[in-house]
């Protein structure tokens, strides 16, 4: 993994300079700044801030799936802007900004490589990137979460007389009570840890090191750890 220094090098801005004068154009680069605060997170996490302030793992699946998804559309964005220019590059842009947000971390290589270079697809990188998205859906989007659990409740031999409940005394407990249990299933939100956070902020940060740096630096992509020559 490359330290904050190395990584440092990425452009602030990407220019088309008009050089007749007239119109010229940038493109903004904020990727470090998401990096930086998303280190600064995992830092708290790794020293066990989380286990008194839990919120800090819900923080990190937001923070570290922004983190991630700005990186993949600033570098669709560079390759359309360089390619096909402003106001152009906008209208090619926008079907790459689309596409599914697991299907961006496998394409966008291809994609910003000119189809030279492809992810290796089944590297455990690429699936624990996968998986983040997965447990980003289910806690962002979480109508699932909402749900009725279904429990089964003990036979009294209960009978409705005159507007009311009858319970037969025997059927209850010495203490008039009835005992019942529900097995509550869990949020995804009870499932996140420091160890899960800790490796999914590894796989972003190796996914920048092979992906993100070396496009936004003048070296582009070379094979490594994630990426492959396509054939």
């Amino acid at each position: 993994m490359k330290n904050k220094e190395e990584n440092k090098c990425m452009a602030k801005l990407i220019l088309s300079c008009n050089f007749m004068g007239g119109d010229s154009y940038a493109l903004v680069n904020n990727v470090e700044e998401y990096y930086n605060r998303l280190e600064a997170l995992l830092e708290d996490i790794k020293q066990g801030k989380g286990e008194s302030c839990n919120y800090l793992y819900f923080a990190f699946v937001s923070l570290a799936s922004a983190t991630l998804e700005y990186s993949l559309n600033f570098m669709l964005a560079v390759h359309c802007f360089i390619k096909y220019h402003v106001p152009m590059y906008e209208e090619h842009l926008q079907p790459f900004l689309d596409m599914k947000f697991a299907s961006k971390i496998e394409n966008t290589p291809e994609i910003i490589s000119e189809g030279n270079y492809i992810v290796k697809r089944n590297a455990p990188t690429i699936q624990q990137l996968k998986e983040l998205v997965k447990k980003r859906h289910s806690l962002m989007h979480n109508s699932k979460a909402v749900r009725v659990e279904k429990f089964s409740f003990p036979i009294l031999g209960a009978e409705e007389t005159n507007g009311g409940i009858f319970i037969p005394q025997d059927t209850l407990n010495d203490n008039n009570t009835v005992e019942f249990s529900i097995d509550l299933k869990n949020n995804d939100i009870t499932w996140l840890s420091p160890e899960w956070c800790m490796r999914m902020g590894n796989a972003i940060l190796v996914y920048r090191d092979c992906v993100v740096t070396p496009y936004l630096t003048t070296s582009g992509l070379v094979e490594n750890e994630l990426l492959e020559k396509n054939q």
